[in-house]
């Protein structure tokens, strides 16, 4: 009987080895599961990643460079590398027969660096011997095509997913995206009858080039086909193009269009403000654009020489706008540092649009809105700034549209058949044309229209954002301001993926104690508060010993008069007094934060793990509970 209960013993543990062995090869089968609790859901693909992914045909390879060896010092960037490496694992157990990931330590003066630096990659340098860091990206196409992510700035890092996603988009779509421009203003260079002499193409045409075919059309058009349109300074366009251009919408297209209240660049008669609107098209889709106002600035407006060569003064009509203008939440705004406009109107909903709008420049709160006409009449720019009478609004000057419209049109309007089809109508002699009618495609989009409007078209011009030189018979360019590229990542952010819309900003990856940042934010503001109190009583007193004359030795030296003693007693014990209230003030907050702190830390190693192992007990208790019945 005990041999027969050892055989069985040893039978059992055998199977339980075996069942083991077979289980454990079953899971590591089986894809892993994971759960994602983090807010924003960071370590999940977007819908718009996911569908790409499964949309690609053709193999990919994805070869992060990152410098692990040299990061020893910098945990931060340790940490936002490792999460770069587990997201693109991500993409790649989506697809993992077309998308192939590679991890690559570029040593210093190795094969690996080399291949980095020829592909375009940047290395911060982190020793004084020379030896740079890199985390960047190079992506292969099937047929040798490169893209590449210079370096992974983490201040960029809520845009993670959406660069990986837009660089798989272009290795898929490797053809150039296809922009044309509608233009009323001479950007292609053209013939200047003021100077009397041929222009070239403005700078921003030029960098362009380098993301898209570019190709200047003209009115009339009665069907668009391009994959960006690119709308500057429409005046007067006919129903012909209109229609064309509001089809192309509707249809599906996207655009950027750059209206003004009053363009210098392109002002032909002194004193007269040179406007552009495209109002049959804002009027229907419910967006409110005044081409009779001026947005002026006095907290940004660029300092310039007043008229004669006067005193330099803030142009409240030319605005350079700063970081904190800039929409940091929108791709195509969030790393930008300045963007200048000139006599720059304004945008706005009217109530009851079905649309919606994302501002991505805004004036500051100490604008108002000026007349056109005054404005462009005005030849000097310091009685704008004496008449200036501030609001605390601040105006939208550039926006990303969405929403659902109608066709601004009720039927397709008539247009002549050799402009509706290129050629020239026969027609018998003194018989009036031929006319057609071109049938509407759409009275309603199907989807959210993409738009993005910007109410100054000076922006455009060289003149706001680059110097222009030449150097030995070649023309070189130099920035000074954003405004290109602004331009270039609103053509590359319209001419991508529609999948990519979601996935601009998923949320940061770092996530700061925001209510400590809070009570340290507001002991600064109070103590600055408290410290112009003083600086505000030191002046006053300065004032008032001032206003006593000093009385003279006999050396002819000031003497102190006993009045100005008292001044000086006195303020010597306010001083004290209000040092003392400074470091109150400061001692209290401190210990406002350092409590804070000090609860969240309790919190996070004391209470998390002490519900936990609470949780533990009770599934034990209860597994015991269940076993022993």
């Amino acid at each position: 009987m005990m041999n027969f209960f050892t055989a069985f013993r040893g039978y059992s543990v055998a199977l339980c080895l075996v069942t083991l062995i077979v289980c454990t090869g079953l899971f590591s089968a089986l894809p892993a599961w994971r759960l994602d609790l983090t807010d924003d859901d960071l370590y999940t693909l977007g819908d718009g990643s996911k569908q790409l992914l499964y949309e690609l045909s053709a193999p990919i390879t994805l070869n992060l460079y990152f410098s692990r060896s040299l990061a020893g010092d910098l945990p931060q960037l340790k940490d936002y590398a490792q999460r770069i490496e587990d997201l693109l694992f991500e993409y790649q157990a989506l697809n993992p027969k077309n998308f192939i990931v590679n991890v690559i330590d570029p040593e210093p003066f190795s094969e690996a660096e080399d291949k980095a630096t020829a592909a375009g990659l940047q290395g911060a340098p982190v020793t004084l011997g020379g030896e740079s860091l890199y985390l960047g990206l190079i992506a292969t196409g099937d047929g040798g095509e490169q893209k590449i992510i210079s370096f992974f700035n983490p201040e960029r890092e809520r845009f993670l997913e959406y660069d990986i996603s837009q660089i798989v988009h272009r290795l898929g779509q490797p053809s150039a995206i296809k922009l044309k421009v509608l233009s009323g203003v001479q950007m292609f260079g053209g013939y200047d009858f003021a100077s009397q002499r041929s222009t070239p193409p403005w700078a921003v045409v030029e960098q362009l080039g380098s993301v898209a075919e570019v190709q200047e059309i003209h009115p009339p058009q009665t069907v668009i086909d391009a994959d960006v349109l690119m709308i500057v300074h429409p005046q007067n366009f006919d129903d012909t193009t209109l229609y064309a251009i509001d089809q192309y919408l509707l249809g599906g297209g996207k655009a950027m269009i750059f209206v003004d209240p009053h363009a210098e660049i392109n002002a032909r008669a002194p004193g007269q403000a040179d406007s552009s609107n495209l109002p049959k098209l804002f009027e229907a889709w419910g967006l409110v654009y005044d081409q009779s106002e001026i947005v002026g600035d006095s907290q940004w407006g660029m300092r310039i020489s007043t008229a004669r060569q006067g005193p330099v003064l803030p142009h409240v009509g030319i605005i350079g706008l700063p970081l904190e203008s800039m929409n940091d939440d929108s791709v195509m705004t969030a790393e930008l540092e300045s963007i200048n406009v000139a006599s720059s109107g304004h945008l706005l909903l009217r109530e009851g649009s079905e649309l919606s709008i994302e501002p991505l420049m805004v004036s500051s709160t100490q604008s108002m809105l000026m007349g056109s006409e005054r404005y462009a009449g005005m030849q000097d720019h310091g009685v704008l700034l004496a008449d200036f009478d501030a609001t605390p609004l601040s105006y939208t000057l550039a926006a990303q549209i969405a929403g659902r419209v109608s066709s601004a049109f009720e039927s397709a309007p008539k247009v002549a058949l050799d402009e509706a089809q290129g050629s020239e109508s026969l027609t018998a002699e003194g018989d009036a044309q031929e006319k057609t009618s071109v049938e509407p495609a759409d009275h309603r989009s199907s989807g959210d229209i993409q738009l993005i409007v910007v109410a100054d078209v000076d922006l455009l011009s060289d003149r706001l954002w680059v110097q222009v030189s030449n150097f030995f018979g070649q023309q070189v360019v130099v920035p000074w301001a954003n405004n290109g590229d602004l331009v270039m990542n609103a053509v590359e952010n319209l001419g991508g993926s529609q999948l990519l819309i979601a996935l601009r900003s998923r949320g940061q990856y770092a996530r700061p104690f925001e209510v400590v940042n809070q009570l340290r934010t507001t002991a600064a503001e109070e103590f600055k508060q408290q410290e112009q109190v003083l600086l505000q009583r030191l002046e006053e007193l300065e004032t008032r010993i001032a206003s006593l004359t000093p009385a003279a030795d006999g050396q002819g030296q000031p003497m102190l008069s006993e009045a100005q003693e008292v001044e000086i007693e006195a303020f010597e014990a306010q001083r004290l007094e209000t040092r003392k209230q400074l470091r109150q003030v400061q001692h209290h907050l401190n210990q406002s934060i350092d409590a804070l702190e000090s609860k969240l830390r309790w919190l996070n190693m004391g209470l998390m793990p002490m519900l936990l192992l609470v949780v533990m007990m009770i599934v034990l208790f209860y597994r015991r509970r269940t076993s022993g019945l």
